[in-house]
């Protein structure tokens, strides 16, 4: 099983989101629904055994999060095979986000 502290940054990036099935969390220490996020990205991360999720901090990686555009937080991007396939972006109910996973996540 995987850990959901795999905290990513610029030199990990990359490696990690070509490893497989990846849910990138990018968030910030002062973002309430980030921190409600993180038992709800745990339990996805339990039921789909093929998901690996790291996180990224926004405010200690600027440059990576607007390369990837992104504007919000929570936003959640999905990575199959290094490319991005997916975004979420908000609070997201845990039985909405495993849904939408389900259907997103492809099997190769």
């Amino acid at each position: 099983m995987t850990n959901i502290a795999s905290e990513l940054n610029e030199n990990n990036f990359v490696p990690f989101v070509r490893s497989g099935t990846v849910l990138i969390d990018f968030w910030a220490a002062w973002c309430v629904p980030c921190q409600k996020m993180t038992p709800i990205l745990l339990a996805c991360e339990q039921a789909l055994p093929q998901l690996s999720v790291g996180r990224l901090n926004v405010d200690d990686y600027p440059q990576l999060t607007k390369k990837l555009q992104v504007q919000g937080l929570p936003t959640l991007l999905l990575f199959q095979h290094g490319e991005p396939v997916a975004r979420v972006s908000g609070f997201q109910p845990q039985d909405r986000l495993l849904a939408y996973l389900k259907q997103k996540i492809t099997v190769v």
